[in-house]
């Protein structure tokens, strides 16, 4: 069933949208930002204070939490259902992905998994197969923060299952690494975060707060978390982000689960534009399992990420992560909707030089050994790049059916295309 807009519905959106990227304005500045009749302007303020979706603050005209539900607000009364997830406990990818987020993988990139730990239970969470958690201390973080910087990175996110339950060791975590480091710190958490925690983090030197998108209506929280505890909570703290100019930025959470619609899932995903206008990359990631791949069939995932791409502006790009090999093939059957995919497992993953995607981090290092010394035999190459003659020579192989490179009697070479 469609939704019924007010009338003006057209110029109330472009207030509402531009409250949630500028933050606070007074009236003044409302008329300087939104193009169009000011008396129109002035009264369309009117009538969404009136409404409750936007209120007097001392720094202006700020969007409540019932103002940000009507940007996020599906088009369509969906049918969801709150169906049950079991996720492998056991197995080979399950064993790497838990070496991952419990610090016992050799190359920890990327974000730093501060603990395993969360007070919300969602029911796709990989979190929830660990059992000895892992809680660093400000100090370890702060090392771990030291690799990446030391690494390229010039920006630090501190996240894993629920890092607020770190509670004054987050605070502390955050102030070394901005007196030690001198970077930007975000940090990715549920949304459950305590408003005065959130407020020391801010004066500890925060920069941004990162929250998955899990539902713009309850029903839809409870079929995608389980639960319904969290959903008004999420919107508080969005509230109280924009109000007190902390930048928010979001992620869309996880796509396929069972028991929401592909529509509802696509609709959620582009909606976060409307929280966020500025932002240039979505991320979203399909429901999976880390031995049994997405929870999805591949034409309903198709149908999710063409939607999202056909409707998002072109510089806006399409990111998505996998957990296992599992998930490669499916990905990789729709990667013309993507822009980027992330691997969570890094080189602990056991196909890792196989993946099509993080494979070319190889691909590169091989071109770049056969452009320096010209010839190399398959031998010297696994040695050279300190990786198993079997995993070498799959790659090798793909390399050449696809003309980058040719084996010579002396060895391998890069292919010389000739007009």
């Amino acid at each position: 069933m469609r939704r019924s807009r007010k009338h003006g519905g057209d110029l109330r959106e472009r207030v509402l949208r531009t409250l949630a990227e500028k933050g606070p304005l007074s009236r003044r500045e409302l008329m300087d930002e939104v193009s169009g009749n000011r008396g129109l302007i002035s009264k369309t303020v009117n009538d969404l204070r009136d409404e409750g979706l936007i209120e007097p603050t001392h720094r202006g005209f700020a969007l409540t939490e019932e103002g940000f539900l009507e940007l996020v607000r599906p088009n369509t009364d969906y049918e969801y259902r709150n169906e049950p997830v079991r996720l492998s406990t056991d197995g080979p990818e399950v064993e790497a992905f838990l070496r991952v987020i419990t610090g016992r993988s050799k190359t920890r990139t990327g974000s730093i998994v501060a603990t395993t730990r969360c007070d919300m239970r969602c029911k796709f969470c990989y979190y929830n197969l660990v059992r000895d958690h892992v809680e660093l201390t400000p100090e370890e973080i702060l090392r771990e923060a030291e690799k990446r910087v030391k690494a390229g990175n010039r920006e630090v996110v501190i996240q894993g299952a629920s890092p607020h339950t770190l509670d004054t060791d987050l605070v502390e975590a955050v102030e070394l690494i901005k007196l030690e480091l001198g970077v930007d710190v975000g940090v990715g958490t549920g949304p459950l975060i305590p408003l005065d925690l959130l407020e020391d983090l801010q004066r500890a030197g925060l920069d941004y707060l990162k929250l998955s998108l899990s539902g713009r209506t309850p029903e839809e929280w409870e079929a995608i978390t389980g639960r319904r505890r969290g959903f008004e909570e999420f919107w508080r703290v969005v509230r109280w982000c924009h109000e007190h100019g902390l930048e928010v930025t979001f992620v869309g959470g996880v796509v396929g689960l069972p028991g929401v619609p592909p529509e509802a899932d696509a609709e959620r995903i582009l909606s976060i534009l409307a929280l966020n206008p500025r932002k240039r990359i979505v991320q979203f990631n399909p429901a999976q399992d880390p031995a049994r791949g997405p929870l999805s069939p591949l034409d309903r995932l198709e149908l999710i990420y063409k939607t999202v791409r056909s409707k998002l502006p072109e510089d806006v790009l399409v990111k998505s992560c996998c957990i296992s090999p599992m998930t490669w093939s499916p990905l990789y059957d729709i990667r013309r909707y993507l822009d980027k995919v992330v691997c969570m497992l890094g080189i602990e993953c056991r196909e890792y030089d196989g993946c099509p995607f993080t494979g070319r981090v190889l691909e590169q290092r091989i071109m770049n050994e056969l452009y320096e010394k010209g010839s190399v035999s398959t031998e010297e190459l696994a040695r050279r790049l300190r990786i198993a003659r079997s995993r070498l020579k799959r790659r090798l192989e793909s390399m050449e059916s696809r003309g980058l490179i040719r084996r010579t009697e002396s060895g391998w070479t890069i292919a010389r295309r000739t007009s």
